[in-house]
């Protein structure tokens, strides 16, 4: 029997199922992950960890939450381990940057970090079934119509990512591709700009044909043009929708306008609760803004 998991006076049960999902993630992973595993039905499992029935079901759902363990009532049920989904995480991770107001160029400086990385790797480790994929996404990324390439436009970088062999990077790279896709003009919006969308075509064929060769030094530049060109992209298209906002009239804040839904432009004014950011690219706190409005008035 496992040792019973201490409650906490100040959180009755909350503080105990807290404890006990930590301590049966330590013992999946302890155990080497073992997938399909049946780890014990509801009466089992109050005996072994010696906590109460509500304890024991709020545990069970932090476990499933995190993807851990999922559990299943009737004939052949109970508590079963399970393997985590990289795109949930992605999508949470991509959630919580939105709302610390990732800037632009903090985005696309880390694409290109992690991305530039992501392509030596490929380029050095491409075997048979990676070159068959790469020039499968290529051949489709040349015969899509522009809306098409528009709802694949991260496809081949995601491939990359995953073909490098390093689940690090291939998470970390998911996060950024999915908070640039949240936030990407509407297909209406970006389909005004033909040439742009020719233009990404061209630069994402490019590295991977470099990326296919073998030329890793040609596959990084190729990808830094493209990540430089799709920034400043990004760039021109926050600038617009916030000229594009009505202007009001002086307020508490100075009358100021924020730019919302996505990565800020460098200069624009943060959502609340979030940092400003200077053209120079100093970030200022909400307590330096309201004293500078103070000031001018």
């Amino acid at each position: 029997m496992a040792p019973p998991v201490a409650e906490d006076p100040d959180r009755p049960g909350a503080k105990a199922a807290e404890s006990l999902a930590r301590q049966i993630e330590a013992e999946i992973i302890a155990r080497g992950w073992p997938l399909g595993e049946l780890l014990g039905i509801e009466a089992d499992l109050l005996v072994r960890y010696g906590v109460s029935r509500p304890v024991l079901r709020e545990a069970v759902r932090l476990l499933e939450h995190h993807m851990v363990a999922s559990t299943r009532r009737g004939a052949g049920g109970g508590l079963r381990v399970t393997a985590p989904d990289s795109s949930a995480v992605a999508s949470a991770a991509a959630l919580y940057l939105d709302y610390r107001g990732v800037r632009i160029s903090q985005l696309y400086a880390a694409r290109g970090t992690l991305e530039s990385r992501c392509v030596e790797l490929t380029a050095a480790r491409l075997d048979e079934a990676g070159i068959a994929r790469l020039r499968g996404i290529a051949d489709a990324i040349a015969g899509m119509d522009a809306v098409t390439l528009l709802d694949h436009a991260h496809d081949l970088e995601a491939a990359i990512a995953e073909l490098s062999g390093d689940p690090v990077l291939t998470l970390f790279v998911e996060v950024l591709l999915q908070l640039a896709h949240q936030h990407l003009a509407p297909p209406e919006e970006r389909l005004e700009h033909a040439e742009g969308i020719e233009s990404m075509r061209r630069a994402q064929l490019a590295i991977a044909d470099a990326v296919l060769a073998g030329d890793t030094a040609t596959a990084r530049i190729r990808l830094n043009r493209y990540l430089d060109a799709a920034a400043e992209a990004y760039r021109q298209q926050v600038r617009a929708r916030r000229d594009a906002q009505p202007a009001h009239g002086p307020s508490r804040k100075g009358g100021r306008r924020s730019v919302r839904g996505g990565p800020k432009a460098e200069g624009a004014t943060a959502p609340e609760g979030q940092a400003a950011v200077t053209p120079e690219g100093k970030a200022v706190g909400r307590r330096e803004q309201r004293s500078a409005v103070r000031s001018r008035g």
